[in-house]
């Protein structure tokens, strides 16, 4: 009996100590990025772990071809980091918990106007 209950005690102890994502976790993918690398997701996954929320839709490029566009978000402490894949490749460099995008930042997700569905 007292093993069972020191065996679910650690399993439940074990299960709330899930991966943290850091500045420092954030700092090493830029570090990737700005060496020249464009970073795939899996790539992503494994310096930053599974994202908190995963939206996944299609963009339109000037070509006839829609290539799928997928936005992890990363949530810690009440903040959040936003990332932007197209075609399965990162396509901009992660912003710090605590700081803001740029205005500029590129992929800025929104709906297409009702015009256009």
């Amino acid at each position: 009996m007292p093993a069972s209950v020191l065996f679910l005690t650690l399993i439940v102890g074990l299960s709330a100590c899930g991966p943290r994502v850091t500045n420092r976790n954030i700092d090493a993918l830029n570090a990737q990025i700005d060496s020249g690398r464009t970073l795939s997701i899996k790539e992503v996954e494994s310096i930053l772990g599974q994202p908190t929320r995963k939206e996944a839709r299609h963009i339109e490029q000037q070509t006839v071809r829609e290539l799928p566009l997928v936005r992890y978000a990363y949530a810690q402490d009440g903040q959040e980091v936003e990332l932007h894949f197209i075609d399965g490749k990162l396509q901009n460099r992660a912003v710090r918990f605590g700081e803001k995008a740029p205005e500029t930042a590129p992929l800025k997700m929104k709906a297409k106007p009702e015009a256009e569905k």
